[in-house]
């Protein structure tokens, strides 16, 4: 019996060795991440980075490696990517494999380690607009960036500024931009490693121990809406969409175009935390106002002003820059008008167009001035009136509004007043079909 627990204690024993062996393994194995960060630094990079340290963090890991070759980017999502780095609890490792210029080098040196391949650059971080508040707040915040992992500010300012010289390293008129041996030498970079293996070698590392975090398809949809060429693109299909619904009766594929791309558009930039929630309610109070000012309120005014502001304060928002917001924003508006107009030159005038503009002289209308006649008259409506629509008077087709709620079609109605080319009737209950 002694001898039978004697092998039950030390199986247990064992068991627990084991356990505990694997269990080391594993935790090592998990303790660091990488990442790539390539191309354009923008807020799809923000979300992608925020998610990918969210991950690290939550499995316990130690240590993220962060992999550069970017050309650069924003300024704004590079701060909020940078911040975000600041703020983990994880050793921050980065490695410039390739260029690190503008943005990309303010996130090469949040690294507290910081790796370089030869053949590789960090610097060049020229300011759009070149303007003299941007590139004092960009050199400071450079600077700030380079003393937070202990490294040399004025070197970091160099980077931005060109009108910075320090003896030996840069001079005056020329942005600082550095060569892996160079950054080495002047402690802007740790070690000179040309690729993941070299640097796990460094680092006492196996390689199959990194656990790589890809972007995922949502990243890669999220990034393409973003994309300002893009967002653009989506605006214009939305808003050209909606004018074609105006422009045709019923709500059909025009209406579902238009509010799948706005959802689209919305949904982007929401997902990558560029704007939040209350942008997209005050877009949709602009839009709830301009179709009240078009279908409810005679003439164009306050609403209309409202809706319009609304909905351009609301999107020019989204976009990283005030300049790059201009463009687009400008750049949709001429496209949007120019559609509309083709399709008004081919499919012609609306309840929506005749509401909000002057009606034209043309056979089988009358002019505004010989609608005066109309009040006290009976007619027919020819469409439903909701409350916009078109009645027969006199075996004419006019446009005209309900007093009231809707009318059906084919309902007798009574001309109660004219305004201007505004016609506003009233169902005939007696009479009414």
């Amino acid at each position: 019996m002694k001898k039978l627990r004697k092998k039950v204690l030390i199986f247990l024993i064992l068991f627990l060795i084991i356990i505990t062996i694997f269990s080391s393994a594993e935790r090592a194995s998990a303790s660091i991440y990488h990442i790539q960060l390539e191309g354009e630094i923008n807020i799809a990079q923000y979300s992608f980075i925020n998610d990918a340290l969210t991950k690290a963090e939550a499995e316990g890991a130690e240590e993220f490696i962060i992999e550069i070759n970017s050309l650069g980017g924003y300024v704004d999502p590079a701060l909020r990517i940078r911040d975000r780095i600041f703020n983990s609890p994880l050793r921050i490792i980065t490695f410039v494999n390739g260029r690190a210029w503008s943005a990309a080098a303010l996130l090469a040196l949040t690294g507290d380690e910081i790796y370089i391949s030869s053949g590789s650059s960090i610097g060049a971080a020229e300011t759009r607009p070149q303007e003299e508040k941007y590139i004092s707040a960009l050199r400071k915040e450079f600077a700030a960036t380079a003393e937070r992992t202990g490294r040399n500010g004025q070197i970091a300012e160099a980077m931005v500024d060109s009108d910075l010289e320090i003896e030996s390293i840069i001079e005056r008129e020329k942005l600082l931009t550095l060569t892996a041996r160079e950054a080495v030498e002047l402690g802007m970079a740790d070690f000179i490693a040309e690729n993941l293996n070299e640097l796990s070698e460094l680092k006492s590392i196996r390689t199959e121990e990194i656990i790589r975090i890809e972007r995922s398809s949502l990243h890669n949809i999220i990034a393409l809406i973003t994309n300002p060429y893009i967002s653009a693109l989506l605006l214009v299909v939305a808003f050209s969409a909606l004018i074609f619904e105006a422009l045709t009766p019923g709500f059909a594929v025009g209406g579902t175009i238009g509010i799948l791309s706005l959802l689209i558009f919305f949904a982007g930039h929401i997902l990558t935390g560029a704007i939040g929630m209350g942008m997209l309610i005050l877009f949709m109070i602009g839009i709830i106002l301009i179709f009240f000012e078009i279908f409810v309120i005679p003439g164009f005014g306050v609403a209309g002003i409202s809706g319009i502001t609304a909905v351009l304060i609301s999107l020019f928002f989204v976009f990283p820059n005030r300049t790059i917001a201009l463009n687009v924003l400008l750049g949709v508006m001429f496209f949007t008008l120019l559609i509309a107009f083709i399709m008004i030159k081919k499919l012609g005038t609306s309840r929506f167009w005749n509401k909000i503009s002057l009606e034209k002289s043309s056979e089988g209308y009358y002019s505004s001035s010989d609608k005066k006649d109309y009040v006290g008259r009976k007619a027919v409506t020819i469409t439903k009136l909701r409350p916009a629509g078109t009645i027969e008077i006199d075996n004419s087709r006019v446009d005209a509004v309900s007093e009231g709620g809707f009318i059906e079609k084919n309902s007798t109605v009574e001309v109660v007043s004219v305004s201007g080319s505004r016609i506003v009737v009233r169902e005939i209950e007696e009479e009414a079909k």
